[in-house]
Order: structure tokens, then C-alpha cells, then sequence
């Protein structure tokens, strides 16, 4: 064995440009599919024991005022294993330098098990010595800058109450501290969760003895569906406002969302690694192996066994897998994996620790990797193991060639100059290689349309959200229901330019069978300050009467414009069978966050037998460097609950996304590495076997441009067939992962601009450039005289 190892020793000498390429291919193969699962195996058991351990709940409903005993009538319900009774208030508070709305959300006095229960961090849970004590959500305490024994005085009912911080927590509940569906990403300097003792909480929101929120736990038995139906039953008469399932609910259904995309991530992009890795091992290994063929002959005929001579071949694609699998593992864990939780962290309230690495996590990619590697060398080697030595030793016979179907049409093949007939002869004359070299730079291609492609569509999610749908500066939320005349007195602030009133409450709409609780906005006929878009981007005129609907409401509830449906108030009083109003789906409208219905405030009239209300409004300002004059005087009025700056929503946005910039350099940087290695492994082995060609060209007059441009003109070639191959595969990829993401609150428009197939395109021909430039002296320094001595 000693002479196969000296062997394999000289040989790797002769070609380490070509194994460090193909090395890096597997060990970008493995980072990514270790870094992922990494990712994946952490924030998944991370997750999964959060909920489980604090108990999140199966079922959310919200009502506007329940008794406390019906929560015992609930754990009755079959299925149920625990009920919580809570009181939930949205309310304002000034913190230094900008307005907040904080969630007070009521815990028991004493700790005890229960549904949605939080996880202490600091501080201490509630004492008897004092009843107006709070627990603040960690990130919002942190964010903010708050302390231990500090006092708060978030703005209830028109007061402020003074409330002393006696610690912070994480809950299972708000992983995502988001307001409502209608935000992008979270922001904990404007919106945090507040516990307050239960007692307290209902004394001064005049809630004793009842509550307006219960969360609901299942057993294993438990039917989710008919629990759900039979809880939207008996809290019914106390004017029910949505029941929510933990798949829909906000923060869950997002972090359910990155899993799955996380999971299928995990699976596919490796694989392109590994298909192409795969691909350049037997390419590289197939002209070796035939540019060796007369030393396996010899080997053979010196009695060396085909065992013996497979595996001394197997030695090259076997290190390949073995090295770039450590290199991957190591890199995969520590930069991409913990890059990606240092994302996550950013984004959820979870006790993210990212420790578990096990074998499980990097012996399938070595696996994979291996088996790659290992298949590519076996079916590279085994046509010429069947040969007898006597076969063996001599010169395999070269490819034959022939016409061209170019060649049959004269007046475009008399075009071509010499050297691109050289080349195209060439390509056609080794076919398979060919595409399968053209492989790697398909795969490099699609990932590259895949970063562009997430980065256009957040892009455009924001631009049509903040630009073209929310045309605002400041948003506002009233404590109660009121007039629309009440906002004439906001409307007198001098740098306000407009004002109008919207109506968000929340319905049950059904077709047939089918049910769905969503959110009605109700907005005036006339809006400049809210634009409604069809799935085209088209202004779309809000109707006199009937709703207009999202497309995923249309899917959900098998409707189509034109027909009609039915809703249902949940105002107590108006939340009876005979209450539903027929109405008419009039068009479709483009929604990117949340799930309602819109409709115009005239229309409320008829659904609510209403006046002209309002429960909060769009305002427009003379000029946005007046926002915090105007939030100022805003924050005296004790009846906003919240005050929401379009512009500081659109830069927490913005600072949020940054993190993915990182992922698409990892993508833009995989794919460089796969293009680079694929142009250099196949130039390699083309200049190899080309020498008495260039030689002879060089002997008849070409200079060493000429000489470069019929080797490398060849790659650009192939280069350009694969960026054409790779569109629709990068937009097919593009797809499944953007569908990936969404959720029944959250929607990405799939996007490519034109601009992004170009810089793609310019990507691979600089990756490519480069590989032609690293390899132009290899073409220089060719001995003409050894190359033109004859095969024999």
C-alpha cells in the first residue's frame, strides 16, 4: 500500500488547485446543512421546552366581559386540562424620549400553575406588602431602560397609575412581542407585555369578579376544533371577539414558520452542494483516471487486484468528503449556526442557548458528503477497472468526431471566427461534460436569484406597505368608541395637515359551513391616507356597500367576487344569530400583514346600526419634522391609548431586517465558491488534455491572447448556458421558499427585479473571469516540445 499512498501523494501535488476547489464545494455543503440543522435542532428544543414547561396555550379567547366562574364551566368542557381567567388591556405609557403601548395582561396574586405562565429572569414574582406592583417583559424592561424598584405610569382609563417594577419575564406567549398582525417585526422600545396583579388589575379597570380574556389548555385527548366550538358557545352571551387556535396566533404561527422554512432550507440547499460537488469529483476523477489509464494497466499487470487499485482511487474523493466534512462541521456550528441563532435571539424572547451539538446533527452531513464523494470516484473507475491490463496500457482511442448541426447551416456557422469553431467543436465534441460542468453553474445561478429574490421581496413588502398602503405619519387608538366629530379638536393642531377617522373591530365571517374570525377595518370612501391595491398594485375604490377581501380569505372560505357571505358583530347585543348581515364580496385586495376585511364607514350603518364612530384615526402631518411636536400634544389627550410614528415603525423595520443582509452573503457567498470551483476544475482538465493542441496553435502564429481565449472563451460559454438554465430553477426555489414564510398573518410578495437577474449574471461571468485568470499561466507555460511529441 505504500506505493499507492507515494502515488496518491504526487498526484495530489500535480492537481491541489482542483482538490481545494472541489474541497471547498463540500465544505460549503456541510457548513450549510450543519449551520441550519444547528439553527434548526437549538431554536426548535428551545421552543418545543419553552412551551411545554410554561404551558402555552391551545386556545385564546377574547370577550368583552365574562364572569370569573365561567372558567370552571370551561375545564368542564371535554378535552380541557386547565383554564386561566385574565383581564388583557392595550394601554399608553410615556417613557423617556418617545410614546409606548404596553399589554396588561393579570396574573394570579400568588404563584400558582396556570395556562401561559411566565418564566421569571429578575427581580421577584408579586408580594402581599403592596397591591400596584408589575412584572415587565424582559425585553421591553431591557430595552427601555428600566430598573428593579422603579415606578412606571402607563395611562389607564384616562389616569395614570403609578406601578413599581418587582421584576421581569420571559412567557411563552409573546416570543414575538407584537401588537396585532398588522406589525412586520417586532419592536420592544414600543410595545411590551406589563403582569399586574389580577385583583388590582380588575379593581381599576372596574372589572371585579370578571375578566375578558381566557386561554385554554388541552389534554391529549383534546379535540381542538370541537373545544373550539363549543368555547365559542358558551361565551357567546358575553360578547365574544375572536377564539384563536396556537397555530394562528401571532407569535407561534411566525416561529412555526421559520422552523418549517429553517427545515426545508436545511434539506435543499446542501443538496445543490453536494449534487455538484458530486458532479466535479467525477469529472475530475474520470480524466485523471483516463489520463492514468496506462499506470492502472501496469498496476494490474503486476498482479494489484481491482479492490486494491478502486480503493487507492477512492482515496482522493474519500479525503475530499472526510476534510470538508470536518472544515463544514466546525464552520457550520460556530458561523452559521450560531450567526443564525444570534438572528433568532434578536427577534424572540426565547432562552435560546445554543449548546446541542450531537452526532446526530453532523454524521448525516459527513454521510452525504461521503457518499457523494465516494459514488462519483467509484463510477469514475469502474469502465476501465473491466479492462485487462493489455487494454489498459494502451492510449484510449480519442472521441470521434463529426458535423455539428451548426456546421449544416453555413450562413451562420461562416460567421464564427476560427478559434470560437475551435470551441464549439470542443463542447459539442464532449457533450456530456459539458452539461454536466454547466450543472455547477445552474445551482450557482438559482442561489444567487434566491438571495436577490428575498432581498427584493422584504424590499417591496416595505416600500407597499409604508408608501403605498399606510400613507400616514401617525397612527392613533382611542381607549373607547367615539363620534367622528370628537377628532375635530385634533384636526385644530396647527402642523396636522388631515385627519381621518377608521373603525377597526373584529367580525365573524361565513360562506356555508365555514367560519373565520377576522379584523373589519371600515375607512371613509374618500382616503388619502390608506391605500387599497388589487394583487396588481392597482388604486382599488373602496364600494358604497359590500367588503372587499384578501386573496387568502377568498382561498380560505372557497369565495369569489361577486358572491356573497355573511358577518357577525361580536358587540354584546349584536353578536346574536339574527344579528349576521348579508354582504357582498366586491374585489380583491393585496394584504401583506393581518387578515380583514375593509369596507367604508358608511357601511357600518348598515352591519353595526351605528352612527358615524370611530375607534382610532390616520394622521397627516404639513411636514414629518414636526411628528414630535405633534406626538407631544397627542400624548396630553388621556383618551389615545396609543400613538404609533409610521417612520420610527419603517426604522425598527429596517434595523430588524439588516440580520438577513448577513444570510444572502452566505448565499452570494456559496454560490461563488460553487461557480469558481466548477470554471477552474473544468479549465484544469481542458488545458491538461488540450497541450499538443495549444502547442500546435502556438507553433502556427497565435499569440498568447488568442491561445487563453480558445480555452477560456469555452468557460464564459458554458457559463452563459448556465446562468440561462439557472433562472427558472432560482425562481422555482424562490417560490417554495417565500411560501415557506407565510402565514395566515404574514404574506411576502415573490419578487425578482430586473436589476437582480443582471447583477446574478455579472456574478457568475466575474466568478468565472476570475478562474480564467487564476489559470492563464498554467496556458504560458506549456513546453511546446513536450506536448508535441507523439502520444506514443
Amino acid at each position: 500500500m505504500w506505493i499507492f499512498l507515494k502515488k496518491f501523494y504526487r498526484d495530489l501535488g500535480e492537481s491541489k488547485g482542483q482538490f481545494i476547489s472541489v474541497l471547498a464545494v463540500v465544505m460549503i455543503g456541510v457548513m450549510f446543512y450543519t449551520g441550519l440543522n444547528f439553527a434548526l435542532e437549538n431554536l426548535s428544543e428551545a421552543g418545543s421546552k419553552h412551551f411545554k414547561d410554561y404551558r402555552l396555550a391551545d386556545l385564546w379567547s377574547s370577550v368583552y366581559r365574562a364572569p370569573e366562574g365561567v372558567v370552571k364551566r370551561i375545564e368542564a368542557i371535554p378535552g380541557v386540562k386547565m383554564a386561566i381567567g385574565r383581564v388583557v388591556q392595550d394601554v399608553r405609557i410615556s417613557m423617556p424620549e418617545k410614546e409606548a403601548t404596553v399589554r396588561l395582561i393579570s396574573l394570579p396574586d400568588k404563584r400558582s400553575t396556570i395556562v401561559n405562565d411566565i418564566q421569571l429572569k429578575s427581580g421577584s414574582y408579586f408580594s402581599m406588602d403592596a397591591s400596584n406592583q408589575c412584572i415587565v417583559s424582559d425585553s421591553f424592561f431591557y430595552a427601555n431602560g428600566l430598573a428593579i424598584g422603579q415606578t412606571i405610569e402607563p395611562i389607564i382609563n384616562g389616569d395614570r397609575v403609578k406601578l413599581k417594577v418587582v421584576g421581569t419575564a420571559k412567557s411563552p406567549e409573546y416570543i414575538l412581542e407584537m401588537r396585532d398582525q398588522s406589525e412586520i417585526a417586532p419592536d420592544p422600545t414600543r410595545f411590551g407585555i406589563i403582569y399586574v396583579k389580577k385583583s388590582y388589575l380588575q379593581t381599576i379597570l372596574d372589572f371585579k369578579g370578571s375578566v375578558n380574556d381566557i386561554n385554554v389548555l388541552l389534554n391529549q385527548e383534546g379535540d381542538v376544533k370541537k373545544v373550539k366550538d363549543e368555547l365559542k358557545r358558551m361565551l357567546k352571551p358575553y360578547g365574544m371577539i375572536s377564539t384563536i387556535e396556537r397555530k394562528n396566533q401571532i407569535s407561534y404561527s411566525m416561529f412555526d414558520a421559520d422552523v418549517t422554512a429553517l427545515n426545508s432550507m436545511a434539506a435543499v440547499f446542501p443538496m445543490l452542494f453536494f449534487i455538484a460537488s458530486a458532479v466535479i469529483i467525477y469529472i475530475t476523477m474520470t480524466r485523471m483516471i483516463e489520463n492514468q489509464r496506462t499506470q492502472m494497466g501496469v498496476l494490474k499487470a503486476l498482479g494489484y487486484s481491482n479492490l486494491d487499485i478502486m480503493l487507492h482511487y477512492q482515496t482522493y474523493p474519500l479525503l475530499v468528503g472526510v476534510l470538508g466534512s470536518i472544515a463544514g462541521a466546525v464552520m457550520g456550528v460556530f458561523i452559521v449556526g450560531r450567526g443564525l441563532l444570534n438572528m433568532f435571539n434578536m427577534m424572540y424572547s426565547l432562552p435560546i442557548e445554543g449548546t446541542a451539538v450531537s452526532g446526530s446533527l453532523v454524521l448525516p452531513a459527513a454521510s452525504l458528503a461521503l457518499c457523494f464523494c465516494a459514488a462519483a470516484g467509484y463510477n469514475a473507475c469502474r469502465k476501465e477497472l473491466y479492462l485487462v491490463p493489455a487494454q489498459s496500457m494502451r492510449q484510449k482511442a480519442p472521441a470521434s468526431g463529426k458535423k455539428m448541426f451548426l456546421e449544416n447551416i453555413q450562413l451562420l456557422w461562416k460567421r464564427f471566427n476560427f478559434s470560437w469553431k475551435i470551441i464549439l467543436r470542443n463542447l459539442f465534441r464532449y457533450k456530456k461534460r459539458s452539461a454536466m460542468a454547466s450543472i455547477g453553474i445552474i445551482f450557482s445561478m438559482a442561489l444567487l436569484l434566491v438571495a436577490f429574490g428575498l432581498k427584493n421581496s422584504i424590499d417591496d413588502l416595505m416600500r407597499v406597505q409604508f408608501s403605498e398602503i399606510q400613507k400616514h405619519d401617525i397612527k392613533i387608538s382611542f381607549s373607547k368608541i367615539m363620534n367622528i366629530d370628537e377628532l375635530d379638536f385634533i384636526r385644530s393642531i396647527d402642523p396636522i395637515r388631515s385627519v381621518e377617522p377608521i373603525l377597526e373591530s373584529g367580525m365573524e365571517i361565513t360562506n356555508g359551513w365555514m367560519k373565520k374570525d377576522i379584523g373589519l377595518v371600515a375607512l371613509n370612501r374618500n382616503s388619502t391616507l390608506y391605500g387599497i391595491l388589487d394583487e396588481t398594485g392597482k388604486q382599488v375604490v373602496l364600494p358604497q356597500e359590500g367588503i372587499l377581501l384578501p386573496v387568502r380569505l377568498l382561498d380560505t372560505l372557497d369565495l369569489q367576487v361577486g358572491e356573497k357571505a355573511y358577518l357577525r358583530s361580536f358587540y354584546p347585543g349584536k353578536n346574536e344569530e339574527k344579528n349576521k348581515k348579508e354582504v357582498h364580496i366586491k374585489g380583491v385586495i393585496a394584504q401583506y400583514t393581518g387578515q380583514s376585511a375593509i369596507c367604508s364607514t358608511d357601511y357600518l350603518k348598515y352591519l353595526l346600526k351605528e352612527g358615524l364612530i370611530t375607534n382610532g384615526a390616520y394622521i397627516k402631518l404639513e411636514n414629518p419634522k414636526h411628528e414630535k411636536a405633534v406626538i407631544d400634544q397627542l400624548k396630553d389627550i388621556l383618551t389615545i391609548s396609543t400613538i404609533q410614528s409610521k417612520s420610527e415603525i419603517v426604522a425598527n423595520n429596517e434595523k430588524m431586517l439588516e440580520s438577513m443582509n448577513s444570510v444572502i452573503v452566505f448565499m452570494i457567498l456559496g454560490a461563488g465558491i460553487l461557480a469558481f470551483a466548477v470554471i477552474y476544475n473544468i479549465a484544469n482538465i481542458n488545458i491538461f488534455e488540450r497541450r499538443r493542441e495549444i502547442a500546435t496553435l502556438s507553433v502556427l502564429g497565435f499569440t498568447a491572447r488568442e491561445l487563453k481565449s480558445v480555452v477560456f472563451n469555452e468557460n464564459f460559454f458554458i457559463s452563459a448556458f448556465g446562468i440561462i438554465a439557472g433562472i427558472p430553477l432560482g425562481r422555482f426555489l424562490l417560490d417554495i421558499v417565500i411560501k415557506m414564510q407565510m402565514t395566515d398573518n404574514m404574506q411576502l410578495p415573490v419578487v425578482l427585479k430586473p436589476s437582480s437577474y443582471l447583477i446574478a449574471a455579472l456574478l457568475i461571468i466575474a466568478f468565472t473571469a476570475t478562474a480564467n485568470w487564476m489559470l492563464a499561466k498554467k496556458i504560458l507555460s506549456i513546453n511546446m516540445v513536450e506536448s508535441l511529441k507523439s502520444a506514443e
